[in-house]
């Protein structure tokens, strides 16, 4: 990718999506990847999504994520950049797998577990390891030297006309990698709102008869579920409280992780 946008010539640069456009539109990025987060509970707990509201508070820690995000990717790849030879044809190769390993291991930090989704990212980098770095060598069998492979493998690439290529014009190249983050963003922001929804082990519980289960709040707007103790699912027959019709009473109890019963 960062190959690309290397190649991309001056005519090329000329993109609608200037700077000024994509700060334009970073608040409604971050609304949508608010909802996206909120939108993985909705998986986890099946309320009707219509209930989902988004704050500012959470649109504000959106934009945050995700700018954060936009400059781990930026600033390792600039950092390599800098300090690798600028003439050499590894040089915006190697920046670019500096930067997807380092996210990648950020990532691991922050996800704090393995699994399915961990699995998949792993396996999605590795394999693009391997076309970037190991490809040359099976496509470029009668040239001499690992250089010469790569640099007439580059070469071979440039020449196809692509989908990502085509964006890279009409968006800019870095335009065009932030928007590529977005939405890979936005796939996670998913699946982090569904993992933390089927781990969450702390609850708010009203009491009374039947106890009810707090499962997110928008708002004045809490929504609430019977659960059962013993087998730890909840019902699904959901409830909207206001708080502003008065004191309502929660405890904080360790009931989870629980599940939807079907």
């Amino acid at each position: 990718m960062l190959e690309d946008m290397e190649r991309t010539t001056l005519t090329d640069r000329r993109a609608w999506l200037t700077d000024s456009v994509l700060l334009a539109v970073i608040p409604a990025m971050a609304y949508v990847l608010a909802f996206a987060f909120e939108y993985g509970y909705y998986f986890a707990y099946g309320f009707p999504q219509e209930l989902i509201s988004i704050d500012l508070n959470r649109v504000f820690v959106a934009g945050v994520i995700f700018l954060g995000g936009v400059l781990l990717l930026l600033v390792p790849a600039t950092a390599v950049l800098a300090l690798l030879p600028s003439e050499h044809p590894l040089t915006p190769a190697i920046a670019q797998a500096a930067t997807f390993v380092l996210a990648y291991l950020v990532f691991l930090v922050y996800y704090w577990r393995f699994d399915m989704v961990a699995w998949f990212l792993g396996l999605l980098l590795l394999w693009h390891l391997g076309y970037k770095f190991g490809l040359p060598l099976l496509t470029q069998r009668g040239v001499h030297g690992y250089i010469q492979k790569f640099r007439r493998h580059a070469q071979r690439q440039q020449e196809r006309t692509t989908v990502f290529r085509m964006a890279l014009r009409m968006l800019g190249p870095t335009q065009g990698a932030i928007v590529v983050y977005f939405f890979v963003a936005l796939v996670l922001a998913v699946s982090f709102g569904w993992s933390l929804a089927r781990e969450q082990v702390y609850y708010f519980v009203v009491p009374g008869q039947p106890e009810r289960v707090v499962l997110r709040i928008y708002g004045d707007s809490i929504i609430l579920a019977p659960f059962d103790r013993h087998t730890r699912q909840i019902l699904p027959e959901y409830t909207v409280l206001r708080r502003t019709i008065g004191a309502i009473t929660l405890r904080e109890e360790r009931i989870g992780p629980l599940t939807v019963a079907r």
